[in-house]
């Protein structure tokens, strides 16, 4: 039995942020199929718009689909930071996200988002392991 794609929920939306389009493709090209939902990006929208000129600090960036809806939703006051244990997903994401002098991506243990604490807000995203 195939698991169930949240990514596949972006087909066929055409009002989305640019960055977030290139996020979900970004998620489509690495066959990872739990991006946020949209209406669950869209909620991101607004709870980092409610944060402007914080800090909001994100682990299990994924292929970064939440990060790029809040991304999309503040300026370049908002400094936001995101973990992901996948190296190769943290690196593209990396790369997604480097014309974002604001927006952070680091790799590994969803512990290392400490060191930029406080948080205005913190979203706590990811995956357990078997």
């Amino acid at each position: 039995m195939a698991e169930f794609s949240k990514t596949a929920q972006y087909a066929g939306l055409t009002d989305l942020p640019p960055l977030v389009a290139r996020a979900v493709a970004l998620a489509n090209d690495h066959g990872f199929i739990a991006c946020c939902f949209p209406e669950q990006g869209r909620l991101l929208q607004v709870l980092a718009r409610g944060r402007a000129g914080g800090m909001i600090g994100e682990t299990g960036t994924g292929c970064g689909a939440g990060l790029a809806w809040m991304a999309s939703a503040v300026g370049p006051d908002t400094r936001l930071v995101s973990v992901e244990s996948d190296a190769r997903r943290a690196a593209a994401c990396q790369a997604l996200f480097s014309r974002l002098p604001n927006v952070t991506v680091l790799h590994g243990d969803w512990r290392l988002i400490e060191r930029y604490a406080p948080f205005h807000l913190l979203l706590l995203d990811g995956h357990l392991r078997k």
